[in-house]
């Protein structure tokens, strides 16, 4: 099919997408010099009246929407068997290609949050619910300014409200004509009166864009089981976790946001992408107020809450200034391990010290390496912490081990540099056995 025309002026370039619904080609219309995305039914399914329905049913919901969030429909060339639909080419990648190879900031997850639920305001306001919004459905355009620009794709299974099928009709959506229980559509992103075969409406929608920013925020659709019947059993009976438990940093008002938008009861969900979208432009208006700044009416604050302040505000800064904190005992530990090489001029003096030197430069790598990953990876931070956690006990162990041994090879002869090696090796196992690791639970909870 390359380089053949199609409708006389379609020269078929390449075949960019194909599913059981659709096969989407990249062609170049001759007569107005521009690249189009053309779609169209497989070869296999040509002859499904049902299908070629649906296809037109596609082209005139999409048709009547003029968005910049929305893939724009130039034409609906009418060739029976052979009927195909015109949509400009959207040259970007979908967002199931982003999530696999990239994460994404709270900034990302705010400005593409806001235009797709703009781009919903504008089908919703039109009657024309999208039912199939998934990230293989969304596609990222990136631009000079940032990331991208996004565009919702594949009306297939829009439904239009402001012309109601007939009980029949409705049956029909649910279900493949040639195999009849067959959900159409992805299960994974279904809302669960779409599972359940009861109508749907804007809030359908609103349910399946929170879980994929869901997705977008953590890198895992949270219902998602290893077979579909087992996906469906927990989009109808789990409760999606906090988002905060997979990235402590996240915003409290995100997490508020995204858990409404996965309400089981869609009159628990918000009950317009309107009502949505002004949540989330105020959420990237005003930043997100810190649990911890923020004071209850009418009572006062207390005396020592500057003081405990000092060691973070918010369990995950807690997590993050112990690190800091062990990084620094373990500088003055090897301060005190120099001074122990002036008293102690025997080759083993150095020994020691230099053991200790090792142990201080592998307790730093394996504090910094998950502080880094904290920056650029948050989503697998909980993992990487539990996966660091026996080496920092370990390494500090060995640290102290050392410097006990110094602190008993000086003896009686320099017995303040004795007691302050005691004091600090104690303190650093004291810390590494008993408080690290409760501080480590705090700040990343594991899931229910």
């Amino acid at each position: 099919m390359l380089n053949d025309f199609i409708a006389g002026r379609y020269r078929v370039e390449q075949e960019v997408g194909r599913g059981g619904m659709g096969v989407v080609l990249r062609a170049y219309d001759t007569r107005l010099n521009r690249l189009v995305a053309l779609k169209m039914l497989p070869s296999n399914t040509s002859h499904d009246s049902e299908l070629c329905r649906r296809l037109a049913a596609e082209a005139r919901a999409a048709s009547a929407l003029s968005h910049p969030g929305i893939a724009t429909v130039y034409d609906f060339v009418d060739q029976g068997e052979g009927s195909f639909i015109v949509y400009e080419y959207v040259e970007g990648r979908t967002w199931r290609k982003e999530l696999a190879r990239a994460r994404f900031t709270t900034e990302e997850i705010l400005d593409a949050s806001a235009q797709l639920a703009d781009a919903l305001v504008a089908a919703h306001s039109h009657g024309i619910v999208h039912r199939d919004l998934k990230p293989e459905n969304i596609m990222s355009v990136p631009d000079d300014y940032s990331r991208g620009r996004v565009k919702i794709l594949d009306f297939g299974l829009a439904k239009h409200l402001h012309a109601p099928l007939s009980l029949g009709e409705e049956s029909a959506t649910v279900s493949v004509a040639t195999s009849p229980g067959l959900l159409v559509g992805t299960v994974n992103y279904m809302a669960p009166e779409q599972l359940e075969g009861q109508s749907v409406d804007a809030r359908t929608d609103i349910y399946a864009l929170g879980l994929v920013l869901y997705e977008m925020a953590t890198g895992a659709n949270p219902f998602l089981g290893r077979t579909p019947p087992s996906t469906i059993a927990n989009i109808l009976k789990q409760e999606a976790p906090s988002l905060r438990q997979h990235i402590p940093t996240a915003p409290a008002e995100l997490d508020r946001i995204l858990l409404k938008c996965l309400r089981k009861r869609p009159d628990e969900r918000y009950q317009s992408a309107r009502e949505l979208l002004v949540d989330l432009r105020n959420l990237r208006r005003v930043p997100a107020e810190s649990p911890s700044t923020s004071e209850t009416p009418g009572t006062e604050s207390s005396l020592l809450r500057r003081f405990f302040l000092l060691f973070g505000a918010t369990p995950y800064r807690r997590w993050e200034i112990t690190h800091l904190r062990m990084c620094l005992w373990s500088l003055f530990i090897g301060y005190l391990g120099w001074r122990f090489t002036l008293g102690t001029p025997e080759r083993w003096g150095l020994i020691l010290f230099f053991l200790e030197l090792v142990c201080i430069v592998l307790l730093w790598v394996v504090l910094l390496l998950p502080l880094y990953m904290g920056a650029f990876d948050a989503r697998r931070l909980p993992h990487h912490v539990r996966k660091m956690a026996p080496w920092i006990r370990w390494s500090t162990l060995a640290l102290v081990a050392v410097t006990w041994t110094m602190a008993g090879a000086l003896g009686a002869s320099h017995s303040g540099l004795a007691a302050l090696l005691a004091l600090c090796g104690a303190s650093g196992g004291f810390g590494v056995l008993w408080f690290k690791p409760a501080i480590d639970r705090a700040a990343f909870p594991k899931p229910h």
